[in-house]
């Protein structure tokens, strides 16, 4: 049988839950390669998931398969969902979480629901087991039976990123801020940037290292996504700015 991959992010941290949906893999492809893409991203944040998901998919291998479980409204009325690019596939809950990929013009794909009939009966609080995973090992083995198509009116975006507003993306293990603002090339020419975080105005600087500020000194920068990042030499952004994922920031003149 051709090996799989499967590539799982979750909000779950680090307890028994994914590796109960590994093992379900295995059992139906023992030489699978199972790649965890993160399962740190903050509790519930649809927002987070949505940007590590953006940011990391086009790095893996053609056919590989993405389980996706931010999932707060586990249980209720929402969509169980796949998205099939075309090289890539992934399934989780319809409430968001696949914003960038449905809003990126250069992507074509087809939408799919899970069907009613394949979806557990009794389970209502791990779908990342019992419905998410299933899902995608029957894709896996080219099963389509158990989907079918979906509107594309009818799939969730998230309503901030889609009125334009800039936030606060993704906070990392170390308190590093990562942000939706595009920067220019020319961003580094900048000795200082005005960033306006929850309407409190920092004036931040702009370094190409961490260790081009004092300890526990702010600083910001093109991130590896070509977007602002906001950090600190040796201590926590978010605990000096203390802000969340979600929370408004802007560059000011």
């Amino acid at each position: 049988m051709t090996n799989k991959t499967f590539a799982i992010i979750t909000d779950f941290g680090f307890d028994f839950s994914v590796a109960s949906m590994k093992a379900l893999i295995l059992r139906s492809f023992p030489d699978a390669q199972i790649v965890d893409i993160d399962h740190s991203i903050k509790q519930f944040s649809i927002l987070s998931g949505a940007f590590v998901i953006d940011k990391v998919y086009e790095y893996f291998p053609d056919k590989t398969i993405f389980i996706c479980v931010v999932d707060p409204g586990v249980g209720s009325k929402r969509e169980p969902i796949c998205i099939d690019t075309g090289n890539y596939k992934f399934i989780g809950p319809n409430n968001g979480l696949f914003h960038y990929l449905l809003n990126d013009p250069e992507i074509s794909y087809k939408s799919y629901v899970i069907k009613e009939e394949f979806r557990p009966v009794k389970s209502t609080t791990f779908h990342g087991r019992d419905l998410f995973t299933p899902a995608a090992i029957e894709i896996a083995k080219n099963n389509f039976d158990i989907v079918k198509p979906i509107d594309r009116d009818k799939l969730v975006l998230i309503p901030a990123l889609d009125d334009g507003v800039s936030v606060i993306t993704y906070i990392d293990g170390f308190g590093n801020i990562k942000t939706n603002i595009s920067l220019s090339n020319d961003f580094n020419k900048n000795d200082f940037l005005k960033v306006n975080v929850n309407n409190i105005l920092r004036l931040i600087k702009v370094s190409n290292a961490f260790s081009e500020v004092a300890s526990g000194e702010l600083l910001c920068y093109k991130g590896s996504s070509d977007t602002l990042e906001i950090a600190a030499n040796l201590v926590s952004a978010e605990d000096i700015l203390k802000v969340n994922v979600g929370d408004r920031i802007a560059i000011e003149q």
